[in-house]
C-alpha cells in the first residue's frame, strides 16, 4: 500500500468531497480517500493494482475537482524513492 497525495486547485465543500471520494473509491485498487482543507489536498491509499496518478486526476476532473498536478521536489533535495517522484 502507498499513499498518493494530490494538491487540489481549490478547497471542496462537504458534498463535492463526498462525491469525488465515492468516484475514486469505486476505482480498483483505491482503498481509502480523504480530503484536507488547508492547503487543499487529497490523500488516496492505493495498492499495486490502482490506477495511475494521471487516471486518478482524470477521475477527479470528471467529478468537477481540479487538481494542481505540478509536483514539487523534496525540500531537502534528497529522495528515499518511496513516493515515486
Amino acid at each position: 500500500m502507498k499513499t498518493e497525495i494530490l494538491k487540489l486547485a481549490a478547497p471542496l465543500g462537504a458534498d463535492a468531497a463526498a462525491q469525488a471520494g465515492a468516484r475514486l473509491s469505486g476505482l480498483p485498487g483505491v482503498h481509502e480517500v480523504s480530503f484536507l482543507d488547508a492547503p487543499a489536498r487529497l490523500y488516496a491509499r492505493i495498492d499495486d493494482h490502482a490506477p495511475t496518478r494521471a487516471e486518478l486526476v482524470a477521475a477527479l476532473n470528471a467529478a468537477g475537482v481540479l487538481v494542481d498536478d505540478a509536483r514539487e521536489p523534496h525540500a531537502s533535495g534528497s529522495c528515499c524513492g518511496g513516493c515515486g517522484s
